[in-house]
């Protein structure tokens, strides 16, 4: 039911915005009749708002998908092809490794691939859950000792507000504040960026330390734009 109410409501958003469309799909009182025939501008009207419905359905599934980000901290158990099975205080969690999930090795933060994690490795995975024991990583951290994370702190959000000293985030069910300096890191899936590369709207996952009750940023990684995907 809350489908159907979404696709009506995405049809009159388009024709409110586009009122040319409307009167041009909707017959006019006023004309005296005559045969219907369909025209290559009545298919082109209609293939635009079947295009503005898909996109807008396209975003509110990008919307859902970014609020219901997660993170866990446990120990690698396994690596079986593209999933790492890790153990937290909850139990086994299945990970898995997708093209545009980025995994680290700390210290010294080293670009790694799935087939360079070990078993006994600590992890930290931050990602999209599929089912309350399945995710799909985004950003994996792992080390051979172990993770202390009283001290950091890693969440993913859109980007509300720029700052010169903090960034704005939308996160599932709050917004943060996250304090950058000259010292914080930019990066995207094509390398290093700036602060400047960054617009509202960006989709990033944040590493920071927490000085109570400030949460400084460590490193920034954009993930998504506002546009366009990474």
């Amino acid at each position: 039911m809350q489908k159907n109410h979404l696709f009506i409501s995405l049809i009159a958003l388009t024709l409110v915005i586009s009122p040319v469309h409307a009167a041009s799909v909707l017959p006019s009182p006023s004309l005296s009749p005559s045969p219907i025939s369909t025209s290559a501008s009545d298919k082109e009207i209609t293939d635009n708002l079947k295009k503005k419905i898909a996109e807008n359905l396209d975003k509110s599934k990008e919307i859902i998908t970014t609020s219901s980000a997660r993170g866990y901290i446990g120990v690698v158990k396994d690596v079986i092809k593209d999933t790492v099975i890790i153990e937290d205080k909850d139990g086994k969690k299945d990970i898995k490794v997708a093209e545009d999930t980025t995994i680290l090795r700390t210290p010294g933060n080293t670009t790694i691939k799935s087939e360079n994690i070990r078993i006994d490795d600590y992890i930290i995975a931050i990602g999209y859950p599929i089912d309350d024991e399945t995710m799909t990583g985004k950003r994996l951290i792992v080390s051979a000792d172990p993770i202390k994370a009283p001290d950091k702190s890693s969440a993913i959000g859109t980007i509300s507000k720029i700052g010169k000293t903090s960034l704005t985030l939308k996160l599932a069910d709050k917004d943060q504040t996250v304090g950058i300096t000259a010292k914080t890191i930019y990066k995207s899936s094509v390398g290093t960026i700036e602060l400047s590369d960054l617009t509202i709207g960006d989709t990033v996952i944040y590493t920071a330390t927490i000085d109570d009750p400030e949460v400084t940023a460590t490193i920034v990684m954009r993930t998504g734009t506002a546009s366009i995907g990474e």
